[in-house]
């Protein structure tokens, strides 16, 4: 097994995930609580990992028709 990038590693509490994605810390509680973002419930507390948090807003990218017709 290849050994893991230190860079995928990289773990943020939620004040650095919500700085990372420019979200108030209130909102991403939300998201956490939802299920609607990739996650680990450690305890009490909440940690990310930056290539997770990368990955999820990639997944929300939609483009406009007149883009999708070019």
């Amino acid at each position: 097994m290849a050994e893991p990038d230190e860079k995928n590693l990289e773990l943020l509490s939620v004040e650095e995930a919500a700085a990372y994605l420019k979200f108030s810390t209130a909102f991403l509680y939300k998201l956490c609580k939802e299920n609607k973002i990739p996650h680990v419930n450690y305890g009490r507390h909440i940690i990310f990992r930056k290539t997770d948090l990368y990955n999820w807003l990639g997944s929300m990218v939609t483009y406009s028709e007149e883009k999708l017709e070019a």
